[in-house]
């Protein structure tokens, strides 16, 4: 056979092996794909958190048709993996491979959920009312405790969890003082499977009745609905009356925002010195009660630095809580120090508990994988603090209110035990001290920030954060942003410094303790309960078989 005609036929064989492969395959990518992306696109800097309430719908869509186990994992994986990588694809800047790997096992933790999905839902849409309430509630715990896990062990990053759309949107998050963000992300699933229940019931379940009056009526999106009222009813039923200026105390805090690169460069260090003087002295023309810097401010030590720090607060009149790194033998410690006028450096500092794993420290066993340091970038060698600590501050205003603050480092604020621990110590108000410089100006500010918004709301107390290139403002206890560093675009990525007016009430409010446990004990219960269900409801092809004895609607 002729040459040419050798090529023409696996050209035509190569064409008709693409053609089956998207005809194979198209559904599957499409479903997934957009699922992830309806998701990236209610996650912070992007303001579109409406996207949350039906992001679910394309996989659900798909999973009625009872599709086969292995295009839903591949392309869950896959879709998962890309939505992961562009979520926090800020981290390259340090690693790009730990960024790739990072990324990775965040789309694992979520797998399993679209694979249990698959299996429940084709027999629960066409199921019972009391099989398909079983079944979203189950799913939605399922999400909110794969959430949860990942706050724990060496490598737990919970770093946007579904609730974290919902940051600019206060008065859905009103409900956390009882169930934490779970709470709100266990809605958002709730809600997203109803919809989908009621479209399903509008396109068969109903083709299938006798018709009626009712034959529209679907109770599940009915659910959906009550269940949305009720988060919404703390936000109206506990909404306090404006506090006149007796009913108030108040601080002025001076908030540099210096955005300093490189800063342990031997040819930066007078440079960064003279940019936090500047921005030092001009707040404290405003004469603010405090003034703060964000984490890791100093070029070198602070206790081994410390003159012209110190010569700024007695200069200025006015203390100052630093993020600056401590050396004491042969040991680092990231930390927020206080500076006073009168005493100088503290000699008690809080220090950061929660190190990130291969960026402050190498965990147990990594540390001996030969070449692991060039993989994950720059690495210190931090030790970590223990227990939570707070500083206490006098107001100058005319009523000399005295304030508890509790400090948290870098993204303590993301896991919510952290920060409760430190609400438990009976702090006025959260101080965070970050550095997202690191990172460019590619959102990861934002959706930091949004983290401090939830915690806000969990545990009803103002949050003051100090960023060095983005994101600086407060929050007040029911998660309003009431004043956030920006420049003229809008923008809060640039160097900057001004005063925020924080208000806190006068009177004495309710203990925090931060919220209860309650709910995400409900939340792995029942998926513990489910699961074992599952395992003892037998099979039908790889369908199961779910058994109700409630009237089909």
């Amino acid at each position: 056979m002729p040459t040419d005609e050798i090529d023409v036929m696996s050209i035509h064989s190569q064409r008709l092996s693409l053609i089956l492969f998207v005809k194979e395959w198209w559904i599957a990518i499409a479903c997934s794909f957009a699922t992830y992306g309806f998701l990236l696109t209610a996650q912070p800097p992007r303001d579109s958190a409406e996207s949350a309430y039906f992001f679910l719908f394309p996989a659900m869509a798909w999973f009625s048709f009872k599709p086969d186990f292995r295009k839903v994992a591949i392309t869950f994986l896959l879709a998962g993996w890309l939505y992961h990588l562009t979520l926090i694809g800020w981290i390259r800047h340090i690693t790009l491979p730990g960024m790739i790997c990072a990324a990775f096992l965040m789309s694992l933790y979520n797998l399993p959920w679209f694979l249990l999905a698959r299996r429940l839902i084709p027999q629960a849409m066409n199921g019972g009312f009391g099989t398909r309430i079983l079944t979203m509630v189950g799913l939605s715990a399922l999400w909110v405790v794969i959430e949860w896990a990942r706050c724990q062990f060496t490598l737990g990053f919970p770093w946007c969890p579904l609730s974290v759309t919902q940051w600019e949107r206060a008065a859905i998050l009103q409900i956390l003082p009882w169930t934490g963000a779970w709470g709100v992300s266990f809605f958002l699933v709730f809600f997203n499977l109803s919809l989908a229940s009621y479209v399903h019931h509008l396109l068969v379940r109903r083709r299938r009745s006798k018709g009626g009056r009712l034959a529209s009526f679907c109770p599940d999106f009915y659910v959906s609905i009550a269940l949305f009222v009720l988060l919404l009813s703390p936000f109206f039923l506990f909404k306090s009356p404006p506090l006149s200026e007796s009913e108030q105390r108040s601080l002025k805090v001076g908030v540099c925002q210096p955005y300093l690169l490189d800063k342990w460069r031997e040819g930066e260090v007078a440079h960064h010195k003279e940019i936090l003087k500047k921005q030092t002295n001009f707040v404290s023309l405003m004469e603010p009660d405090l003034i703060v810097w964000p984490e890791a401010s100093t070029p070198y030590a602070l206790n081994l630095d410390p003159l012209w720090v110190e010569e700024l607060s007695r200069t200025n009149g006015v203390p100052m809580l630093v993020g600056a790194v401590v050396k004491e033998e042969d040991f680092s410690f990231n930390t927020i120090s206080k500076v006073s006028p009168m005493e100088g450096v503290s000699p008690e500092w809080y220090a950061k508990r929660v190190l990130v794993p291969f960026g402050e420290y190498v965990p147990f066993p990594f540390k001996w994988i030969p070449g692991l340091r060039k993989l994950v970038g720059p690495v210190g060698s931090f030790g970590a603090g223990d227990v939570p600590f707070t500083f206490d501050l006098d107001s100058a205003g005319s009523d000399r209110s005295r304030f508890r603050v509790g400090p948290l480092i870098c993204y303590e604020d993301i896991f919510p035990e952290v920060v409760r621990e430190t609400v438990r110590e009976g702090v006025d108000f959260l101080f965070v001290s970050t550095n997202d410089a690191w990172f460019g100006e590619e959102g990861c500010a934002e959706q930091h920030a949004a983290h401090s918004v939830l915690r806000a709301v969990e545990n009803r107390i103002p949050v003051l954060r100090c960023g060095n290139a983005g994101w600086s403002g407060w929050i007040d206890q029911r998660g309003h942003q009431r004043d956030v560093l920006e420049d003229e675009s809008g923008s809060i990525y640039f160097q900057a410094a001004s005063t925020f007016q924080m208000k806190f009430p006068s009177r004495s409010g309710p203990s925090r303790e931060g919220y209860p446990d309650y709910f995400i004990w409900f939340c792995f219960g029942y998926t513990v309960w489910m699961l074992v269900r599952i395992g003892k409801l037998p099979f039908s092809g790889d369908i199961l078989v779910v058994q109700s004895d409630n009237t089909r609607l």
